[in-house]
């Protein structure tokens, strides 16, 4: 999905057919705030605009920035994933819940680069790791993964590897 970025906030683009306009709205606020414009520029200097004033109006009405969140939600995988995280969590020494979580939020501290085609986690002092899968890594229809984490770790990794059929070596 296409996006705007101005002041920390984000904003939707679209695009009506019918009436020949890009338009959009401010994401992850309680109120709802569109903008338009007939090109990307005028788009983009409406959503600017709109993040303007939607902060004068909060200042001015005592109107809370963001969107309230509760702090739960449900993600559905497949039944392969679950067994998965249910297996790294429990070499981790934590729960699964615990496992996504710690994961989701060194996924919010590091986000993934514009140019970047995966996720670079590394290691912590529980031995939770994740892969990392750089395009600069990518050889044809294989792709390198690369993992790191505490030695105490590597038999798992490779035992991991072994049942999802890949080929596991030893870096440097």
């Amino acid at each position: 999905m296409n996006t705007l970025k101005y002041k920390g906030y984000i904003g939707s683009v679209a695009y009506s057919e019918a009436d020949k306009v890009f338009f959009g709205k401010i994401e992850g606020i309680d109120g709802l705030v569109n903008y338009e414009g007939e090109s990307v520029a005028e788009l983009t200097a409406a959503f600017e605009q709109a993040v303007d004033d939607y902060l004068i109006f909060c200042e001015e009405h005592g109107v809370k920035l963001d969107k309230s969140y509760t702090g739960t939600f449900n993600v559905r995988v497949s039944p392969v994933t679950h067994r998965e995280l249910a297996l790294l969590a429990r070499a981790a020494g934590v729960s699964i819940n615990a496992f996504v979580k710690q994961v989701l939020d060194e996924a919010v501290r590091q986000p993934l680069s514009e140019h970047s085609h995966g996720i670079d986690y590394y290691g912590n002092d529980r031995g939770v790791a994740c892969l990392a899968e750089p395009a600069s890594h990518s050889y044809g229809d294989m792709t390198t993964i690369t993992l790191r984490l505490p030695a105490k770790d590597v038999k798992f990794a490779k035992d991991l590897a072994e049942r999802m059929s890949w080929k596991a070596e030893a870096a440097d």
